[in-house]
């Protein structure tokens, strides 16, 4: 009996031993990813991976992005940190854990900011009236700045009554008006003009003036000779014969290729058209200070300061007052492209962005939309349906990069076919050019 035993239990740990022989180890479970956030950035982007099974062994961790090897800084079982790589490229997000791998979302990769350069051109902080070199030319809060066909820049020296060119030399020198205001035609060293405001040069090199308190639009030839082109020389409103007609304080002015000039007549919330046959009439506007899209008076701005034209042969406006951007299509029909109507500061969105007061507008050579915003102290950009700030902190003087340069109420800006920016620097008496950081 003792022998059987014997050989049952033998027989029982032979089985045993042959079925543990067999059985492997339960293999761990894999990894789960449930979030990720951001989903996109730019290369070097920290990025969290929430989910479960992951090792908490950092090394223990292989995360790519589309492919490409990140760096993974922090590692627990439920969350993973890392960092997108620089070489990387748009494309879903592996996460491998013990040969074991799992694919996620797609990460978006984004351009970086762009980043610009801010400097003194001309001028300085100290008012005055000096030409020749830029270094130690002098102004008096200049309001406006264009380029001319030739690529001199023109300012409008608003305190010093004159009309004023920067040459591709770096040479200030005057081509109209006097250190004193006055209402008076002729040649360039005689004329006077009264609180000139902004400017704009047609492609026969005529620059056209928006003179804002003698309430008329002047005409300085390329000898110099200036001219009343349009307006009585008294506040009012008429449309009619340039000879008769009337503004309210013009702010600025800008002509088109069919030699058209369009005026943004200030206090009688108009943006007015003249003809080169001298014909003036109101694009868009009733008179009236109030905020509405439309068409022709059906329309209604407050107190519109800039203009310019895009490619399409639109006006896009600082509609000042209501604190928004507008555009004005040559049938006179006004919509909105950016700003809530509440003086303030806000990038983003361009239906929710906010201006306190955008003064002067230009269209670069890209289509994107720049903006001299007075009482931020910033230059601005609508590009895509987004506004950004490209430069300026708040009101001061200092050059730098422009998210640390400060302007003081910039009131006009252009650019330069290179697409470099010009700032009539109003507050700071002097002009300021901002570039891209390559």
């Amino acid at each position: 009996m003792q022998r059987m035993i014997q050989c049952c239990l033998a027989l029982l740990l032979t089985v045993m031993l042959a079925c543990n022989k067999d059985k492997t180890p339960a293999a761990a479970p894999g990894p789960v990813i449930s979030t990720v956030w951001p989903l996109e950035g730019t290369a070097s982007t920290i990025v969290t991976i929430r989910g479960k099974h992951f090792s908490g062994v950092r090394t223990d961790n292989t995360v790519k992005f589309n492919g490409t090897d990140a760096i993974v800084i922090e590692a627990a079982e439920g969350q993973l940190q890392v960092v997108s790589p620089k070489a990387g490229a748009t494309g879903a997000i592996t996460v491998a854990v013990r040969n074991v791998e799992i694919t996620g979302p797609v990460f978006t990769y984004t351009a970086p900011p762009e980043e610009y350069t801010v400097k003194v051109f001309a001028g300085d902080v100290n008012a005055g009236s000096i030409d020749g070199p830029v270094a130690a030319a002098r102004l008096k809060s200049p309001e406006g700045v264009t380029m001319d066909a030739a690529g001199n820049l023109i300012i409008t020296d608003r305190g010093n009554n004159r009309i004023r060119k920067i040459s591709a030399a770096g040479i200030m020198s005057t081509v109209a008006g006097a250190d004193a205001a006055g209402f008076v035609n002729g040649a360039a060293a005689a004329a006077r003009f009264r609180l000139p405001w902004k400017s704009a040069a047609d492609a026969a090199g005529n620059i056209f003036v928006a003179d804002r308190d003698n309430h008329c639009i002047r005409k300085i030839t390329p000898d110099g000779t200036v001219s009343t082109f349009a307006g009585k020389g008294t506040a009012g409103f008429a449309d009619g014969d340039r000879t008769t007609a009337m503004f309210n304080q013009p702010l600025d002015v800008t002509v088109d290729a069919a030699g058209n000039i369009y005026v943004a007549d200030n206090l009688n919330h108009r943006i007015r058209k003249i003809t080169p046959d001298g014909t003036v009439s109101t694009l868009a506007g009733d008179g009236t200070a109030a905020y509405a899209d439309g068409t022709g008076t059906a329309a209604k701005l407050k107190n519109p300061s800039g203009l310019s034209l895009d490619a399409a042969g639109n006006l896009v406006v600082a509609d000042r007052l209501n604190h928004r951007i507008r555009k004005v299509t040559m049938a006179g029909e006004v919509t909105t492209l950016a700003g809530d109507g509440t003086s303030g500061y806000k990038d983003g969105d361009a239906a929710a962005a906010r201006f306190a007061d955008p003064y002067g507008i230009t269209v670069d050579g890209s289509g994107n939309i720049l903006v001299a915003d007075l009482n931020n102290h910033k230059v601005r950009k609508l590009a895509g349906g987004t506004v950004s700030t490209v430069a300026g902190t708040g009101k001061g003087f200092l050059d730098g990069p422009g998210t640390s340069a400060q302007l003081s109420q910039p009131t006009d800006i252009c650019t330069d076919a290179a697409g470099n920016i010009f700032v009539a620097d109003l507050g700071n008496n002097c002009i300021r050019k901002i570039s891209l950081m390559k």
